[in-house]
């Protein structure tokens, strides 16, 4: 069975007059950072799947409006 390592690091940070603020998750892969820092899952799983090598259709539903 083949190993993928999958590192996922959250960063924050406000800017010294506190007008901006930047933040994300840095994912690598087997210690490969992908160019993807978003905290949206469905963007984080297309891109790490992608970079393993496979095509990618990602189907959410929303059934909190049940």
């Amino acid at each position: 069975m083949k190993e993928v390592n999958i590192e996922l690091k959250d960063y924050f940070h406000d800017c010294g007059d506190g007008c901006c603020t930047t933040y994300g998750t840095i994912v690598k892969v087997n210690a490969v950072e992908l160019e993807c820092q978003n905290e949206d899952i469905d963007t984080i799983l297309q891109n790490v799947l992608e970079h393993l090598g496979y095509k990618v259709n990602i189907t959410r539903e929303d059934e909190s409006d049940d």
